[in-house]
């Protein structure tokens, strides 16, 4: 997949909510494999995180840029972890980058450089200005009011 259009479907899953990586990783591989490698993002190639750290983390991408997931930071840390897009070493104590499946780590190389948060908020102001416009014509349509009339 290209650049551009790894962007547009990013664009297209931020204005989402409530989506399970569960039901993503069985219904729709590729849009999981998107989120984990836009997730994976957050980290630094070649440091070690502490336990505490990464759900830091994992916390704050969850506020922002994954926002459209319906998981905890529990939850998606564990999916890295069984992904390899991190490695926990024996304890559980140490986290750090690893070799994730050949398609994730694409993405991943793909989207470097992207601002990824930028195309979130974005995305997310193009979507609430579009409810609003469709907002305002449904209570014109309601109260009789032709739109066409409207001045500017």
């Amino acid at each position: 997949m290209k650049e551009t259009s790894l962007v547009d479907r990013f664009a297209a899953l931020s204005v989402r909510t409530g989506l399970s990586l569960g039901v993503l990783h069985s219904s729709r591989a590729a849009d999981f494999n998107l989120m984990l490698a836009v997730a994976a993002r957050s980290f630094v190639a070649g440091r070690s995180y502490t336990e505490s750290e990464v759900n830091d983390i994992l916390q704050i991408w969850l506020a922002q840029e994954g926002s459209i997931l319906a998981v905890d930071h529990v939850e998606l840390r564990r999916w890295l972890v069984d992904c390899h897009v991190l490695a926990r070493d024996d304890y559980g104590r140490a986290y750090a980058l690893d070799t994730p499946a050949p398609e994730i780590a694409a993405l991943f190389r793909a989207l470097s450089g992207v601002d990824l948060a930028a195309v979130a908020a974005a995305a997310r102001a193009r979507d609430a200005e579009a409810r609003q416009e469709r907002k305002r014509k449904w209570a014109e349509a309601a109260q009789g009011v032709d739109p066409g009339a409207r001045g500017g």
